[in-house]
């Protein structure tokens, strides 16, 4: 494809999307139209893939298979490795359970597991496990990617308390399956609970509060990085901010303002949008 980008939607900032610990940025000013008609210009896989996401940011998944065909055919690593992480953040059930969509798996390097075994626990879903499971059976002589692979697992599925530390991968499986028969497998969990912003939220704020009695740094990556994800608006503060008397009620506001949303339990969100 020979495509080439409007020059009304500004160029990303990628690294702002490297670090697992961040979100995608805000809603471009851009409504879907001009997203749609500049795709058709885009000269670069970086720049079509930052067009999906800024289309995907306004609830538009209607390209969702050209942003797969990206993923799974792309040569650039960083085209990869983000692609991977925005699959995980948009993914449904059904997008898991089709293995074609993750054809980018049967051939990727080291980095690229690393980067979908810390991505994976954002699908909310029970149907990566097969997937991890796989990896890490192809995996497991490595130490670092066995451990980041197990520790993907247990996230999602707990299975460490059935299975041991030491479980063998057959015993994961059989931990995994039981564990499945207990849930219901239409719904997207967050840490064995169906996923819901309202109990990251209270974690959010006992931190917060905790940090500002000590005058501590904020240091909550992943539970600031899927609120602001799942919501579309950025928690008020990175890893590092100090928490004080005057940013404390930034935390507050932000809080009280995703309480007003009408999330339901156990449902997936990409910035505000159902999926």
């Amino acid at each position: 494809m020979d495509l080439s980008a409007n020059k009304e939607v500004k160029p990303p900032v990628w690294t702002k999307y490297k670090s697992s610990g961040t979100w995608y940025g805000p809603v471009s000013d851009c409504d879907v139209l001009q997203i749609r008609e500049s795709m058709v210009r885009a000269k670069t896989e970086k720049e079509l893939l930052r067009l999906l996401l800024e289309l995907f940011k306004w609830g538009d998944f209607s390209q969702k298979p050209l942003f797969i065909e990206l993923l799974n055919h792309t040569e650039d690593e960083v085209v990869l490795h983000l692609g991977i992480r925005v699959f995980c953040s948009i993914c449904t059930h059904e997008d898991l359970r089709d293995s074609n969509n993750l054809y980018f798996l049967g051939c990727a390097e080291a980095e690229a597991v690393r980067v979908f075994a810390s991505a994976a626990e954002s699908t909310l879903s029970l149907e990566a496990i097969p997937y991890l499971l796989a990896l890490l059976e192809q995996w497991d002589g490595h130490a670092d990617i066995s451990r980041a692979l197990r520790d993907s697992i247990d996230a999602i599925t707990d299975c460490r308390k059935v299975a041991g530390d030491r479980a063998t991968i057959d015993e994961l499986g059989q931990a995994y399956v039981e564990y499945t028969e207990t849930l219901d497998t239409q719904k997207y969990y967050y840490r064995t609970k169906p996923a819901f912003p309202g109990d990251l939220t209270k974690v959010l704020m006992q931190r917060v509060f905790m940090a500002a009695n000590q005058g501590q740094s904020l240091d909550m990556d992943q539970i600031s990085a899927l609120l602001s994800i799942w919501s579309g608006e950025k928690v008020p503060g990175e890893s590092h901010t100090v928490i004080h008397s005057g940013n404390y009620q930034h935390f507050v506001a932000y809080v009280q303002n995703l309480a007003k949303k009408p999330w339901e339990k156990g449902a997936k969100y990409f910035y505000g949008h159902q999926l």
